[in-house]
């Protein structure tokens, strides 16, 4: 419980006795990822939400709409907590498919751009400072490749490569969906 709120797994699925961090991504389990972002702190969980850009335009191209989350920021726990698993955070997909990108461009966040070429000039990726650490990149592309081969990502591996995933789960409010409560 995180004040009146109760935070719980997939399915009301329980998982005791000590998990790994590969295991809590092969599960999605959200109380792992609350307790993770306990460890780190909010002031630490903050700046890292902060440097994979999730609170900025990714800076594409094109017109772009984006929250600034303002009620993450706040820093009531239960935001904390809830965006530790990704529900209490507002971003686009384009912010995540550039999160993502961090992990895969050995810990450097990518400006995002959709033209290879102008005329004859090639664009170059525009790579920001390390946002994690090469290593810390190269391991969590290991516990995402074990996502898809061991945990709940097992839909979308395709023989003969080795896939980094990570499942989600929604929760969509009553209103979204046009239903008063």
């Amino acid at each position: 419980k995180i004040g009146g709120s109760k935070i719980s797994n997939y399915d009301g699925r329980t998982y005791p006795g000590q998990i790994t961090m590969t295991e809590v991504l092969e599960k999605s389990i959200n109380t792992g990822a609350v307790f993770a972002e306990r460890q780190l702190g909010h002031n630490l969980f903050l700046k890292y939400i902060e440097k994979f850009g999730f609170f900025n335009k990714t800076g594409i191209d094109l017109p772009e709409v984006y929250s600034v989350n303002e009620e993450f920021k706040n820093g009531y726990e239960i935001n904390f907590a809830t965006a530790a698993f990704g529900q209490g955070i507002e971003i686009t997909p384009l912010q995540l498919a550039r999160a993502f990108s961090v992990i895969a461009n050995g810990g450097k966040l990518v400006k995002p751009y959709l033209v290879e070429k102008i005329g004859e000039q090639k664009i170059e990726p525009e790579l920001s400072k390390p946002v994690i650490s090469s290593k810390t990149a190269s391991q969590i592309t290991t516990m995402l490749a074990s996502v898809v081969e061991n945990g709940f990502g097992r839909g979308a591996k395709i023989p003969g490569y080795y896939i980094a995933g990570k499942t989600g789960t929604a929760q969509v409010p009553f209103s979204a969906l046009g239903i008063k409560k």
